[in-house]
């Protein structure tokens, strides 16, 4: 948790737009958990975050719905005294293509929460197209990177990726945040 908080610092010290693809499912709802932590207890600056995927707007939605009854006590308590974990003031949840569109005019810094996790597909792709050739922006790589997926290439310092169809220049800073992925490693398996 610390490693996220210190690497959003200086990703929001640097100015620019924050990407961070995530899966819909669990990931994204980890994500927004965080961020509200952080946000709640001052450890970041209050910036605008977008959460720019209409599926996991709607699993987030079934999270705050079945949490009380799912999650762990602790985090039953909480829900029950913060009324949401996923929630703060300035997230925006974009369901529309048009209010999706829209963040682009948003000056930075922001932070962009959207799928696909692997850099695959999804809105993610849109922003990773527009923001990775600056060089303030940086890009959080939290989840399992497949071989052979655009995520993939960019974890490993390629200096271009093809999405949709365009070659991309990486002039982005990327931060690879190891320690989230929910696959089980080798020891492990």
């Amino acid at each position: 948790v610390a490693k996220l908080r210190d690497a959003l610092k200086r990703a929001i010290e640097r100015g620019g737009t924050i990407l961070i693809p995530a899966f819909s499912l669990e990931r994204t709802q980890l994500m927004l958990y965080e961020l509200s932590n952080f946000f709640s207890a001052k450890d970041l600056p209050e910036i605008p975050v977008f959460l720019d995927s209409p599926l996991a707007i709607k699993v987030t939605a079934v999270y705050e719905k079945w949490g009380p009854t799912y999650f762990k006590p602790e985090t039953e308590d909480e829900m029950k005294r913060e009324g949401s974990i996923f929630e703060f003031p300035f997230l925006k949840q974009t369901l529309s293509r048009e209010d999706s569109m829209a963040i682009e005019k948003v000056p930075g810094p922001k932070i962009i929460i959207a799928g696909a996790g692997m850099s695959h597909g999804g809105r993610i792709g849109g922003w990773e197209t527009r923001y990775l050739p600056d060089p303030s922006t940086t890009l959080f790589m939290v989840g399992y990177q497949a071989p052979n997926t655009p995520g993939r290439r960019i974890m490993e310092g390629a200096p271009s990726v093809r999405l949709a169809g365009n070659e991309v220049k990486i002039k982005a800073k990327i931060e690879k945040l190891e320690g989230w992925s929910a696959h089980a490693d080798r020891d492990q398996l």
